[in-house]
């Protein structure tokens, strides 16, 4: 990557920086929060209080659940995107289990595992540990980056940052053109489908370039046109998705087509039911769902559109254990595009902030997708996928081994657990240093070099990982 500086290992820990007192946090009020945290290697750091005892926050299988049980988290809304047809009115909030009725409903709802307080409740053999669980779960999705698996092969082509701002151009064109679209849709005017194909095909054309560079511009996520973004987002990720698995140049098109338009279909959900921030009534609901058939219905009427296009569009909410919608299709019966594209669709809007939930560091939406990949999703793809944006997604904010703060910059083809990073803080004295880029890969061999031991939460340190990407501006 052009401009790095390294930082020769011997001096790695003595980085000579002059600090500044970090951004909007006082310096007391961060090192309290530092103080907070126990450092996980390798995994996400967890504040302390979430682990307010080892044994109270437990995970349980739905089947254990019994009457005079507290629930603490349900691990699911109907708000979710991986949620299938449960009840839109169930309540998700945490109380005491006082029924067998209330027992059958959570069931019901489609909920398979969940969280109880055994301070405040009962407990129940085979309960396990929830902050142990958390602990396993980074340790599988470390174990998704195995080195041993990498080809070890770098394609020649431009630089991350030599592709960044055509890879912006690009994609500032497709945000425009699916917002040109979803609105011709919407006042029931046919989809053109040929300025679309020649848009999907230049966003491929940029990641075949540098996959990072196009990726990175997930991070740019606006509330205000969630649709718009989230559609081409979504398109970004099953390019990318298909690049790994060697999917041809017409299927890539035809997916990418279908990816792009996935949500056509919500151009004719009402806007009150769309963007409505509490729970929908039974009715409102099933108008919701409604918005896959309508996709398929918009697209038939395009010449030329292919099943491919419209399987992405039409199957996206399906569930691998058949819990999705529209026709709870299971396992294999979804195609396996539509399965790819409900991977690619869930990661996208549970790392987006919406009216309804606040968006999670990519790191953090990783692994609990692995925790749901036991029953949405294929397990096999949802690996591939991780292999894909990598176990540290651009924009993650990480911690290294000398205690200081970096925001990944860039992947490294010949390792996931070794990509360019900006470091631009102290944790250990809470202040910022002068921001400066080292390629962790020339540390991999070196005895004490720098490596990564954790994910840290940017919004506990005020930082704006977009901030120190290469041209922040483009990121805006």
């Amino acid at each position: 990557m052009g401009g790095v500086r390294v930082v020769p290992p011997e001096y790695a820990e003595h980085l000579a920086f002059s600090p500044i007192s970090l951004g909007c946090h006082d310096a007391d009020t961060s090192f309290r929060r530092y103080l907070r945290h126990l450092p996980a290697r390798n995994g996400c750091t967890e504040p302390l209080e979430s682990k307010r005892s080892t044994t109270m926050i437990k995970k349980i299988p739905v089947t254990s659940l019994h009457p005079g049980m507290y629930v603490h988290d349900f691990n699911h809304s109907w708000k979710d995107p991986c949620c299938g047809g449960g009840n839109p009115r169930f309540p998700t909030q945490p109380r005491l289990i006082r029924t067998e009725t209330e027992v059958r409903e959570i069931i019901d709802h489609g909920i398979r595992e969940l969280d109880i307080d055994t301070d405040k409740g009962e407990d129940v053999a085979g309960s396990r540990d929830r902050a142990r669980v958390e602990e396993e779960l980074a340790a599988q999705l470390l174990a998704l980056g195995d080195d041993d698996d990498d080809d070890g092969t770098a394609e020649s082509g431009p630089t991350f940052t030599q592709e960044l701002n055509r890879a912006a151009e690009v994609k500032t064109r497709a945000r425009q053109l699916v917002g040109n679209v979803l609105e011709d849709a919407r006042m029931g005017k046919q989809v053109e489908l040929g300025p679309m194909r020649s848009m999907v095909e230049e966003m491929a054309e940029s990641m075949f370039r540098n996959q990072d560079a196009i990726l990175s511009l997930s991070l740019i996520k606006k509330k205000d046109e969630y649709t718009f973004m989230h559609s081409v987002n979504v398109g970004v990720f099953m390019l990318s998705f298909c690049q790994a698995l060697g999917i041809t140049s017409q299927d890539l098109v035809d997916v990418g087509v279908g990816a792009v338009l996935h949500d056509i279909g919500k151009m004719k959900t009402p806007p009150g039911i769309l963007n409505k921030p509490g729970k929908l009534t039974d009715e409102e609901f099933k108008i919701m769902k409604m918005h896959v058939t309508h996709s398929r219905r918009i697209l038939e009427r395009c010449p030329g559109i292919s099943e491919v296009s419209m399987s992405v569009a039409y199957q996206h909410h399906e569930r691998y254990d058949g819990s999705g919608y529209p026709e709870g299709l299971k396992g294999d019966k979804i195609n396996t595009f539509g399965q790819m594209a409900a991977i690619c669709d869930v990661y996208d809007a549970i790392t987006s902030d919406r009216v309804y939930h606040k968006g999670n560091v990519p790191h953090t939406a990783l692994k609990r997708m692995l925790e749901w990949s036991k029953y949405h999703f294929s397990a096999e793809l949802y690996h591939k996928f991780v292999k894909c944006v990598g176990i540290y997604p651009i924009g993650s904010l990480v911690r290294l081994s000398n205690d200081h703060l970096a925001v990944v910059v860039c992947s490294n083809a010949e390792s996931q657990y070794h990509p360019v990073v900006k470091v631009m803080a102290n944790a250990k004295i809470k202040k910022k240093v002068e921001p400066i880029e080292i390629n962790l890969m020339h540390h991999k061999d070196v005895s004490n070099g720098l490596s990564i031991v954790g994910c840290e939460e940017h919004t506990k340190w005020g930082i704006d990982p977009k901030k120190y990407m290469p041209n922040p501006k483009v990121f805006e």
